[in-house]
């Protein structure tokens, strides 16, 4: 009796698991890949991100990378005034290359909430010091 029950149950439980399967596959496709840019440096030399930010948002942006290869100087906020007169923030880093290599900079836009932060968006920088 088991064994009819199982076998009749089984193909229900295979297609529910590939149907499953499927919709995790359509959910990773919302998401994509972080947005990637290269640059290029030279050992002692200076580079800058600039990003746009709405401190009204309470969003900012968080860098991580190896500080045994690059080191932050500033973060700070800059401001552009537009032709129309508006005012548009950005968060100003930079950064001086320590040494020859290949590193990355990790880029998040996230804001802190007591159930833990929140981030809008990510990016990622490929950094090649020659």
């Amino acid at each position: 009796m088991f064994k009819r029950l199982l076998l009749m149950l089984l193909p229900i439980i295979v297609f529910g698991l590939l149907a499953g399967c499927a919709g995790e596959e359509e959910k990773g496709k919302d998401f994509g890949f972080l947005p990637v840019t290269k640059m290029d440096v030279k050992v002692n030399g200076e580079f800058s991100i600039s990003r746009p930010v709405d401190l009204n948002s309470g969003f900012i942006w968080r860098e991580k990378y190896d500080e045994s290869m690059i080191e932050l100087l500033e973060n700070a906020v800059d401001t552009e005034t537009k032709e129309d007169g508006t005012i548009v923030l950005y968060q100003v880093l930079r950064f001086k290359a320590k040494k020859k290599g290949n590193t990355q900079i990790f880029l998040a836009s996230t804001r802190a909430t007591l159930e833990g932060p929140i981030v809008a968006s990510q990016e990622v920088f490929d950094i090649y010091i020659k």
